[in-house]
């Protein structure tokens, strides 16, 4: 089904066109070399995927259509005896999403190049064209190559249609004076502005840095045969101004059998000795523009690539002037692999050198997650291809970036705290103990509006973009997505939505073996449905029954598993933890949502562009849906992906700001009270195991006692998030917060919230 636009895919017509001038003495004639317009079908090219002859679609007759990802139609056209090769391609899409493309594309030998793009807000059945002339490296050419391809996430339901292709070129005589090709200018100026509009620019260098990793010469020539340390894709400390924009798509070539792989960890035996497309990056060929010194992805959050294991996140990065890159400017940026269907995120870096001629090859390496159960490095170096042209919307999207870039929290290293306030006594090597520093992604203390941060390391040195860094939220997201939106429903709507039914906006659960007849939203958010197999602490999280769960991709199948619970006790008695429960309060609310403003309302993008947008999170922040596809249910319960800035920002708005952005109150705030302990008489629930703590609205808290904890004089509570391997975020009652994020499974919080006790006693 067609999704509403977002503003964030951009429609694209890319024609590239050299001009020949004339020259005396050419005996010369411009001949079509091979045209076809489908009208006979597609003999004579090689499909892969969907892909079928359309004698009457709506759409136009005699054209050929590719369903879904992977879909593509390929037709070598020999060029021997001519020169000045042209391809004239006509084609369109429908129900395209954000990120989806239909795409032209021609190779002559060094790998596809993309020269013409339909996108979601061009894929309403109306076909676009254009001509690429003079193709370099196509003239007599006898395995020239062109291809019609879809890149979308679903296997069905996205269409592209090629209807008519032409490749063209001269015949002839060879002209007596050979004349000099003037490109007409495809897109941005060469020129960058001084210095952009993003805080920190200009670059205050002179560009004279002493590099002996990824040289000009390493990048132009070599080759990748292990990681390196990751300060050679950072921006170094002399860097100057670019000399160059970079506006438009970069795309690689043979990331499918290109790469170096090593496992560090693997539980469950995903890789072995041989070769695996685990090991390689999904199709890489994205759209990015430049302010000042700042390389801005035009897609952020998380990108369904059709890989069978891989999606991408792209983080922006940085662009800069080394005088020993030989006139080039310099870029590098941080990107993640994340797994498909799941919350495990690798991430990684990749730099190249361009000019306003193209690139150099692009340099990749990943060397750090947040997964327990699957580690692995990936290196390697890689041909592409830069197509510059004005990308649309980006003044909008450097714009955005420098607001982002200058809404964030102040930052300072975690040592800080102890200087910044010396009478405390602070003892910042505290913060970070108890987990193995191996498996330690980042973490920090919010005090004061600064977040005192530590760095990111990776087996192969400090992360170079640790701004930008994005660690998995798990179950944290059960209390800064799921339950957070409840309590914005409470908001806009009333606390009577918290009463609301299941079974009424959940239709599923008429199937269900368990009962939900009085099952309110409340009680699903609070893991009390009633419905559940087995009473002890995480049983049934951890159970067959819940991977059935977890591994479940298309909605049907996650909320079939969801609902497979029987009826124990009455809802709102126990407290039972199930990821599903989220899952299932997620999908309610949605459909709730949908009754009240139409159904293209979707509760993860009212949380994001009504809770997350007034706090300034960052561009990227987005969530895991089912089907593998943008229009999927969001997960709830996991699946989003967190910035340092954005966990800090997301804990300040709950511990110190009361759910209050730009003066507004954003969430119901006697909810709000509830889940973070200002309210006495509603603790949430008891959990089971040991130790006990409360749960309530997707959050948990602790009670700090004397009994347990001499060292206080009074009892108070530590409401916190936390997430599966060793994550938590720790709000304490004098509105400092301890995050960290590992993978470890090493959850050691308590020693933090005791330090954080002297910056300002809990007890009075």
């Amino acid at each position: 089904m067609k999704k509403s636009f977002m503003g964030v895919c951009i429609g694209i017509l890319l024609i590239v066109s050299l001009l020949l001038p004339r020259a005396s003495g050419v005996k010369a004639q411009a001949s079509t070399i091979y045209t076809t317009n489908f009208n006979s079908g597609y003999s004579g090219w090689t499909a892969a995927g969907s892909v079928s002859s359309v004698s009457s679609p709506t759409i136009q007759p005699n054209s050929v259509r590719m369903v879904g990802a992977g879909a593509s139609i390929t037709k070598t056209v020999s060029t021997v005896g001519y020169t000045g090769i042209s391809v004239t391609w006509n084609m369109a899409a429908s129900s395209l999403e954000d990120g989806e493309f239909c795409y032209m594309e021609y190779n002559t030998g060094s790998g596809w190049t993309v020269i013409g793009t339909v996108a979601n807000g061009q894929d309403n059945s109306t076909f676009y064209n254009g001509t690429t002339n003079n193709i370099s490296g196509a003239d007599n050419n006898a395995n020239f190559q062109v291809r019609y391809r879809t890149q979308t996430a679903n296997s069905t339901g996205d269409y592209c249609y090629a209807e008519d292709i032409t490749v063209s070129g001269t015949s002839g005589a060879v002209p007596t004076n050979t004349p000099t090709l003037t490109p007409t200018p495809p897109g941005p100026t060469p020129t960058p502005p001084p210095g952009g509009s993003v805080p920190g620019d200009p670059l205050t260098g002179n560009g004279n840095v002493t590099r002996t990793l990824l040289t000009h010469n390493d990048l132009m020539t070599g080759s990748s045969s292990a990681p390196v340390d990751d300060s050679a894709f950072a921006l170094p400390a002399n860097a100057a101004m670019p000399d160059h924009v970079f506006e438009g798509r970069l795309e690689l070539s043979n990331e499918a059998t290109s790469g170096g792989f090593s496992e560090v960890k693997d539980t469950y035996r995903y890789t072995g000795a041989g070769d695996d497309p685990r090991k390689h990056l999904p199709e890489f060929s994205f759209e990015f523009v430049q302010n000042g010194s700042h390389l801005i992805p035009v897609t952020q959050g998380l990108i369904y690539t059709g890989h069978p294991y891989w999606n991408y996140l792209i983080g922006p990065g940085r662009v800069w002037k080394e005088t020993s890159d030989n006139g080039y400017s310099r870029a590098a940026f941080p990107f993640a692999l994340v797994q498909r269907n799941a919350n495990c995120t690798h991430n990684g870096v990749m730099t190249f050198l361009f000019n306003n001629s193209g690139v150099s090859k692009v340099r990749y390496q990943i060397t750090q997650e947040t997964c327990v159960y699957y580690k692995v490095n990936m290196w390697g170096q890689l041909t592409a291809t830069y197509s510059p042209y004005a990308v649309t919307d980006a003044a909008a999207l450097k714009a955005n970036h420098a607001l982002e870039v200058g809404n964030r929290l102040p930052t300072k290293p975690i040592t800080d705290l102890a200087t910044d306030y010396p009478s405390a006594g602070i003892d910042t090597n505290v913060f970070g103990s108890g987990v193995t520093a191996q498996h330690m992604t980042y973490y920090g203390v919010i005090y004061n509006g600064v977040n005192y941060v530590s760095g990111c390391t990776t087996r192969y040195g400090t992360y170079a973009f640790c701004e930008n860094l994005r660690a998995p939220s798990y179950s944290t997201a059960k209390s800064a997505f799921a339950g957070t939106a409840l309590m914005r429903l409470g908001q806009k709507y009333g606390t009577g939505v918290y009463n609301l039914l299941v079974k009424d906006y959940v239709p599923e659960t008429t199937s269900s073996i368990g009962v939900w007849t009085n099952v309110t939203f409340n009680n699903t958010i609070d893991m009390a449905t009633g419905n559940y197999r087995l009473a002890g602490y995480e049983s049934d999280e951890a159970g067959s029954y819940m991977e059935t769960f977890f591994l479940a991709e298309p909605y049907t199948d996650k909320m079939t598993a969801a609902l497979n619970f029987p009826f124990k006790v009455n809802p709102g008695a126990y407290w039972v933890y199930h990821s599903s429960d989220t899952f299932i309060v997620a999908r309610a609310m949605n459909n709730y949502l949908q009754t009240q403003e139409g159904s293209g309302a979707d509760i993860f993008n009212m949380v994001k562009n009504e809770v997350y947008a007034p706090i300034n999170l960052s561009a990227g922040v987005s969530t895991i849906r089912t089907d593998n596809a943008s229009f999927g249910s969001p997960f709830g319960g996991y699946g989003l992906f967190w910035t340092r800035d954005d966990i800090a920002k997301v804990a300040k708005f709950l511990n110190n700001d009361n759910g209050i952005a730009n003066g507004t109150q954003i969430l119901q705030p006697d909810m709000l009270a509830d889940s973070m302990q200002d309210d006495a008489t509603d603790r949430g629930l008891d959990t089971t195991g040991t130790p006990v703590f409360k749960y309530n609205n997707g959050f948990w808290a602790k009670n700090m006692t004397p009994s347990e904890f001499p060292q206080y004089s009074c009892s108070f509570w530590v409401p916190f998030m936390s997430g599966y391997g060793g994550i938590t975020v720790a709000m304490a009652p004098n509105g400092a917060t301890y995050y960290y994020f590992s993978d470890n499974e090493e959850f050691s919080w308590y020693n933090a919230v005791h330090e954080m006790n002297k910056l300002s006693p809990y007890c009075p």
